[in-house]
Formats: C-alpha cells, sequence, structure tokens
C-alpha cells in the first residue's frame, strides 16, 4: 500500500472536503466530517490505553461508525480484528481471545451475544446506536468522542488489519494485513475516485472490509447498506446513481432475479466487481445482455493471497462456461507448481501460487501455518488452476476439494461445472463421501429450480454422457438448500455432515 488510511483520507479531506465520504441511512459524512470524527476518535481510543499493535475486535452488522473505527484503530497504530456476526458464541470466544483483547467494539443489536461473550477482564465499546440491553459496564462511543480532549496522536498511523478466513474448512484464522493494493485493484477493475460506490457487503469480512475501504482511499463516495436485500440495491443504483459495485455470486444472483432488475434504470453502472466462487452461465448472460459487455468483472483472490486474477470486458462474454477467471492480475506474478515446486506446462493443472504487492503478513501467531502457505517468495492457499494459450486463468478448484476416489484425484468443480448446465438444476455441488471399496465415492448435491423434477437417475444419465465413468456421481442428493458463510461460499464439511446424516435409503437419491 502506498498510503496509511490515516493519511489517505486527510489527503482526500483536502482535495475534495465537502464530497459526500459515507452515506449510511438517512446520514451523510463529508470528508472533512468523517476526518473529524476520526480524529476526535483517535483521542479517545488512545486515552483509554489502546497500544499501537494491539487488536480491538470488533462485532457489528454495517455502520458507519464501523468505518470511522477503522479509521481511527489504525490511525493510533493499533489493530482492527472484525468478527464474523454469523459465528457460533464458542469461535467468537475463540476469536476475541486469539487476539488477547481488552476491547471489543459492539455495535447495535448485539446485547445478548456480550452477554454470552462476558469476561471480566475485556471491556465493552458500544459504538452503533443506542442499545437499551447494553452491557452496564459498556463505554459508548458517542460519549467518548465526545469528551476526548488534547492533541491528536501522531506518528504511530499504519493499515494493519486481521481480517478473518472464511472458516469453509475449519474454524477462522486470523490473517494479518497491511498491504490490499487498492491502487492496483483500482487500475485492474475499473474503480475510481470520482465513483459513487455501492457497499453492501458485510464490513467484517475481508471483501467487504476491502471493497469499501477501498473508495474511501481513492476519495470516492460510498453507499453502506447494513445489509443486503436485492430490492434496496436496485433503489440505491436509480437513487444514487451508483457507478460501482462489489456483488458476490449468491448477491449478484438475487438481484439478477429480482422482479425490477430488468427495468430498473441502471444505466449509470461501469463496474460490477464480482468473485468468491463461481458464476453459472446464465447469471454471466443474464448480466451481459442486460447491461453489455465492459461492466461485469469476475475476479479470483483470497484473503491470503490478495486478488491475482481478473475477467474482463468481452472475454466475460466468450467464457460463459466454466470457471475461466482471466489473466493475472495487475502487479502479480502468478505461477502453477506442481507437488515438487516445478511449473506445469500451459493446459495443465497445478497449485495457484502469487507474488505481489497485495497479500497478507502472516496468520497471527502461527508461524508454522504461516510456513506453510510460502513457497519461497511466493504465496498459495491450496488454489488450483490451469492456464490456457491465450494466458487465461481457468480455476479448477482446491487441494482440499479433491476427491480422491479409487486412487484417482477427481476436481469437484469439473463435475459441478457440468451438472450446473442441466436445465433443472440451480445449484450443483459435489463432495467426496468416505467409501470402504473407493475410499472416497462422489456425491452430487442438487440444488433444484423450483417446479424442476428431482429425478437422481436423469442426473446422472446426464453426467454419465458427459463426463468419464470414474468421475459420475454414485451418489445423488437433492436439497433446499445447502450450508453457506456469510459471503455464501459453500460450508462443504457442514455439507458432508448433512449427507451423512440422511437416512440410508431416501427415496431422493441413488447409490
Amino acid at each position: 500500500m502506498g498510503m496509511t488510511l490515516l493519511h489517505a483520507l486527510r489527503l482526500n479531506a483536502r482535495r475534495n472536503p465537502q464530497r459526500t465520504a459515507i452515506r449510511f441511512r438517512d446520514t451523510a459524512l463529508s470528508y472533512t466530517e468523517l476526518l473529524a470524527r476520526t480524529e476526535r476518535a483517535m483521542c479517545a481510543l488512545a486515552a483509554l490505553g489502546i497500544a499501537p499493535g494491539e487488536k480491538v475486535p470488533m462485532l457489528s452488522h454495517n455502520h458507519a461508525d464501523m468505518l470511522v473505527a477503522y479509521f481511527a484503530l489504525t490511525g493510533i497504530g493499533a489493530i482492527p480484528a472484525p468478527l464474523n456476526y454469523r459465528l457460533a458464541d464458542d469461535d467468537l470466544r475463540h476469536g476475541i481471545a486469539a487476539a488477547h483483547a481488552r476491547f471489543v467494539l459492539l455495535g447495535s443489536g448485539f446485547a445478548e451475544r456480550a452477554q454470552a461473550l462476558g469476561d471480566p477482564a475485556r471491556r465493552w465499546i458500544w459504538f452503533a446506536d443506542a442499545e437499551p440491553h447494553a452491557p452496564p459496564d459498556a463505554l459508548r462511543w458517542q460519549a467518548l468522542q465526545a469528551g476526548a480532549t488534547g492533541a491528536v496522536p501522531e506518528g504511530r498511523a499504519g493499515s494493519t488489519v486481521m481480517l478473518h478466513t472464511s472458516g469453509t474448512t475449519g474454524r477462522p484464522k486470523g490473517a494479518l494485513r497491511s498491504r490490499f493494493g487498492f491502487e492496483e485493484r483500482a487500475i485492474e477493475q475499473g474503480f475510481g475516485m470520482d465513483d459513487r460506490t455501492l457497499c453492501t457487503l458485510p464490513v467484517c469480512l475481508s471483501a467487504g472490509c476491502v471493497y469499501t475501504l477501498l473508495p474511501l482511499y481513492l476519495g470516492a463516495s460510498v453507499t453502506l447498506h447494513e445489509h443486503f436485500d436485492a430490492g434496496a440495491v436496485l433503489d440505491a443504483i436509480e437513487r444514487d446513481r451508483i457507478q460501482s459495485v462489489m456483488l458476490l455470486p449468491t448477491l449478484l444472483q438475487a438481484v439478477a432475479e429480482h422482479p425490477r432488475f430488468a427495468h430498473a434504470d441502471l444505466s449509470s453502472l461501469h463496474v460490477i466487481q464480482s468473485g468468491g466462487g463461481a458464476l453459472s452461465p446464465a447469471l454471466k448472460r443474464a448480466v451481459l445482455d442486460r447491461l453489455g459487455e465492459g461492466v461485469l468483472n469476475i475476479y479470483a483472490a483470497s484473503s491470503e493471497v490478495g486478488p491475482y486474477a481478473n475477467l474482463k470486458g468481452a472475454e466475460v462474454r466468450t467464457h460463459l462456461e466454466g470457471n475461466c477467471v482471466g489473466r493475472p492480475f495487475f502487479g502479480v506474478e502468478l505461477k502453477l507448481l506442481d507437488d515438487d515446486g516445478r511449473e506445469v506446462p500451459t493446459g495443465e493443472v497445478g497449485e495457484i501460487c502469487c507474488r505481489s504487492e497485495s497479500q497478507y503478513d502472516e496468520y497471527f501467531e502461527d508461524p508454522e501455518l504461516t510456513s506453510s502457505t510460502r513457497r519461497g517468495d511466493f504465496l498459495t492457499v491450496g488454489d488450483l488452476g490451469r492456464l490456457d494459450a491465450n494466458g487465461l486463468l481457468h480455476f479448477v478448484g482446491r487441494k482440499r476439494d479433491i476427491i480422491k476416489s479409487g486412487g484417482i484425484n477427481i476436481y469437484a468443480s469439473e463435475i459441478e461445472e457440468v451438472l450446473q448446465q442441466h436445465p433443472g438444476v440451480a445449484e450443483a455441488h459435489c463432495v467426496g463421501l468416505p467409501d470402504d471399496r473407493w475410499t472416497e465415492l462422489v456425491c452430487a448435491v442438487i440444488v433444484p429450480w423450483p417446479g424442476a423434477p428431482t429425478d437422481a437417475d436423469d442426473i446422472t444419465a446426464f453426467a454419465s454422457a458427459r463426463l468419464a465413468s470414474y468421475k459420475k456421481p454414485r451418489r445423488v442428493v437433492f436439497m433446499d438448500a445447502v450450508p453457506r458463510n456469510l459471503t455464501g461460499r459453500v460450508l462443504k464439511n457442514d455439507l458432508v455432515e448433512q449427507v451423512l446424516r440422511l437416512p440410508a435409503k431416501d427415496p431422493k437419491e441413488t447409490a
């Protein structure tokens, strides 16, 4: 990152003092007002004794004060450690304890959770709306700012945030990041300093944090929504003439399926950034047909590696099928390596390893796990891909998402892409189930379109006509929905557990 968050905010307040920085509910904060609130908060937090390097968990729905807290904490050199509010209490306790937290910032609506997570050695700072059932000893964010005195602490500012991984394969891990590649994202993905940007992702998660701080770093205007709602997204685009937005696949799907998508005035949009999972061919086509080429970008990234590929422009239309994630991201050096550390030839699958100025520093207090992500000065989280002859990267899956059946590695994503083409299939997810003969057998979990027949034999026949025999599902299960985390990613460990709990002779499955 070229500048600290605080330095960027100060420069933007000088360049465009009256420009709206954040619009939340019925309130609009100019850059001058955002800077003033941030500096008062810096004084208040420093007066509490919060020191440089100290981790301060945050538990809240999206709120303007949460963004002030990001700027203020990093401004005094402390480290915001936002937590996924959808986590179970045990996971929240673990995240708070792992951060050695003395203070926790809480948003409205979390009174009962705060009581369940209580610890006499810890103080709560209630930083959002008034809450009648707040912990009795909670400090009030507004009161702290109002009573702040003294000079603004200087010389401590940083940009480090502890972002927790998605938890799709276990307990979320705290990843420390001081570099976000905001300039690279702006160049590669088309975000601009004069944009009006809609932010509807949870700011407690990696993508929501980065793509809400990005426009504020650039000096753009942010419309912040407390929660995602497809109708509210369309309303905001029309009312505020939104120019850029980040929507993960499940959210973009909800917007595209909304009755108003067909006729809402979306002419102001020049960037819809998506990623974090595969977009179906039907969804890509619907967005392109409605908005034209050039608006939709599809990228690949992780909390640790940062963004590493981006598909944009006319190439989105030419790659409707499969999960092509585009060319290596601006400023990213990308290699595909085999298990022995050798680069694989064009067209072959390898582990995606990257080197850039937009990657994490380390897992907090876990040098062994940190070391497992490093290949020299390249980073990897086990994502797998292949490069085609045109230099485009095709995401194949994750090392942990390989089904080992009969001694052969089977990529779950390859089967999912085929099953997704079935006209009755809304979602297809493949997992490996324990099996005495095959080690693992391929199980397809299907979410059908409303009213579509649930015929397991039909799904098996469809797969058999398009896949090698060893790749076809040996078991097909139909579900109304699959378990997902807050960003919409499928929790495959939980999915396997759900399937294994099904009766052995369920009429909606075949073995």
